[in-house]
């Protein structure tokens, strides 16, 4: 059986909504399905935002795997090399490698691009370079210079530093205000998580107030992308839920209806005339088979 099962989308991976790869497996009966695919047993898994299904392996036909980080950094590189391409390319791969946590393949893409151009300011600042003096120079050794160092998340006078390790309240303008950011950013990720739960929600009317919710919080961060894209966010879930409302199975029946035919039919006989006339009774039955194929509901858990 396969079983079908609704969760919540995390604010982290809110614009997976529409991913631009995914595994794709093929159902022997010519369905496609989109997601993560992953073998468990004699089962495969297949999960996206919102929905985590479990399939019969002798139910698939086939399962086309998306490639993997690397081996998609290796296509993109070789085709760089293969056309020649100039710093700004290998600045965006890089780029694109550092966002799929491949930092040393991210480092070399921004070394190739320095090389090609050594004034490249994008990527310089990736390989930890600052301007100072007319000169590209490595951040840390310039802010040692200007006798900075490093605490609570940036370049603070020592002083400033000794008071964030001892914990003393007496913060300074730069530091409250940090701080209150941080505290800022807490309160935002905790609204909009709260908003995506109830967008996700089974009950249409807590997903139209999930909706609300959304547009509320992505104003308040003052992300206008987000806030329109809140009824995207919505309709996302009800196409979800819909798949999960027509999911449907098919079950072949076969079963056989015997029926004894009333009254039993009768008859005397005399056995050849050796004996006295007997009385025999001989039941007679009607038979029907069935055989047939339904459509019935899956199996479907909400978590």
């Amino acid at each position: 059986m396969r079983r079908a099962t609704a969760v919540l989308l995390p604010a982290s991976i809110i614009f997976f909504l529409a991913p631009a790869s995914a595994d794709e497996v093929i159902l022997k009966n010519g369905r496609t399905l989109e997601g993560t695919a992953r073998e468990s047993g004699d089962t495969v898994v297949v999960e996206r935002p919102g929905m985590r299904m479990e399939i019969r392996r002798d139910e698939i036909k086939e399962i086309r795997k998306t490639p993997t980080a690397k081996e998609q950094f290796a296509a993109k590189a070789a085709a760089l090399e293969a056309g020649m391409a100039g710093a700004e390319a290998h600045h965006r791969l890089g780029l694109w490698a550092e966002g799929k946590g491949l930092r040393d393949e991210a480092r070399r893409e921004q070394d190739k691009a320095v090389a090609l151009d050594p004034e490249h300011a994008g990527a310089r600042r990736s390989l930890g370079f600052v301007r100072a003096g007319g000169k590209w120079r490595p951040e840390d050794e310039v802010m040692k210079e200007r006798g900075l160092v490093r605490a609570g998340g940036g370049w603070v006078t020592p002083e400033e530093a000794a008071r964030i390790a001892a914990g003393t309240p007496e913060l300074t303008a730069k530091e409250k205000e940090r701080r209150e950011a941080r505290e800022r950013d807490r309160r935002l990720r905790k609204s909009l998580n709260a908003a995506l739960a109830l967008v996700a929600d089974a009950d249409p009317e807590v997903r139209a107030r999930g909706e609300r919710d959304l547009a509320a919080a992505a104003r308040e961060m003052a992300d206008p992308d987000l806030e329109a894209r809140a009824p995207e966010v919505r309709a996302y879930y009800d196409r979800v839920y819909e798949e999960i409302d027509r999911a449907r199975a098919l079950m072949e029946i076969r079963a056989k209806v015997v029926t004894l035919k009333r009254p039993i039919p009768r008859f005397t006989t005399s056995l050849g005339a050796l004996s006295s006339p007997v009385t025999l009774q001989l039941p007679e039955v009607s038979v029907i088979s069935i055989n047939t194929t339904v459509v019935v509901p899956l199996s479907v858990e909400e978590e």
